[in-house]
């Protein structure tokens, strides 16, 4: 691997062959857009703000809720993306006015920060089992991954930490989304990065691109237990928890839990 590997930013495709940056959340650059102090004061702030607004008049706290929701909408792929990227690494890209400013306020900094801490969290998880078990495959199995950067990160530092891990396993990355834009990138991203000299190079890893609804999460068990005796990890950066309702989520944590108990050397996150 490059010497300056954590220097370079590597790009792929994204939908219209738009050339997008591959996160690295070890890049100097990712690491330079988070700023652990300014998130804590804004998050105080931003709770001191809700606490006034709950003591505003019924019909001026309705004007407020309304000017702070411009639609009901999903945060596109495309566009959490740019989030998690944050000012340096998406500067140059071609965005909108609301996309340039948002990118830069201290309030999008969660994103990353979650992204961050969810791939050491798993890479930790993740350790210990790929040494105890060096004759099993890897899974991931990614409920609404969009570009999958969490499963992709989590593999970076992996193989940071100990390269010799992944190495002489299957690897797979399935992205389980109604969306098919972010999943896409996902597996372009992996092909540039098993590209000679790159990051991922000589390793056996595949991104399957699954067509799943989280309100029905029984094709969820059936794939799982498919690659019995793989390590397996399950997660949802966010997106169930964000836009599921509280049943879907509860159904399918259950499937992880019961088929974690199933299947030695699974993990639930």
């Amino acid at each position: 691997m490059d010497a300056n590997q954590n220097q370079r930013i590597l790009y792929a495709a994204f939908e219209n062959d738009i050339q997008l940056p591959i996160l690295d959340i070890t890049h100097p650059l990712f690491n330079a857009s988070i700023d652990e102090q300014a998130y804590h004061l804004n998050c105080l702030k931003s709770a001191r703000s809700i606490e006034s607004l709950k003591k505003m008049p019924g019909f001026i706290r309705n004007i407020f809720v309304k000017m702070s929701n411009v639609d009901n909408s999903y945060l596109s792929g495309r566009r959490t993306l740019l989030y998690k990227l944050g000012p340096d690494l998406s500067r140059g890209i071609k965005i909108g006015f609301r996309d340039k400013w948002a990118v830069k306020q201290t309030s999008f900094m969660g994103l990353r920060i979650r992204l961050r801490d969810l791939c050491r969290r798993q890479s930790n998880i993740l350790l210990p089992q790929l040494g105890q078990f060096p004759e099993r495959n890897l899974c991931f199995f990614n409920i609404a991954g969009g570009a999958a950067t969490d499963s992709i990160n989590t593999l970076i530092l992996i193989q940071e930490s100990n390269p010799e891990l992944l190495k002489g396993r299957k690897i797979e990355i399935n992205i389980l989304d109604i969306d098919t834009y972010g999943p896409n990138f996902a597996k372009r991203c992996i092909d540039v990065l098993k590209q000679p000299r790159e990051r991922f190079d000589g390793l056996d890893i595949t991104v399957n691109i699954v067509q799943f609804n989280w309100s029905q999460p029984e094709a969820l068990l059936n794939m799982s237990m498919e690659r019995s005796g793989w390590i397996q990890l399950f997660s949802s950066e966010g997106s169930l928890f964000e836009y599921g309702s509280d049943s879907d989520i509860i159904k399918n944590l259950n499937h992880f839990y019961t088929n974690s108990r199933r299947t030695p050397g699974s993990q639930v996150h």
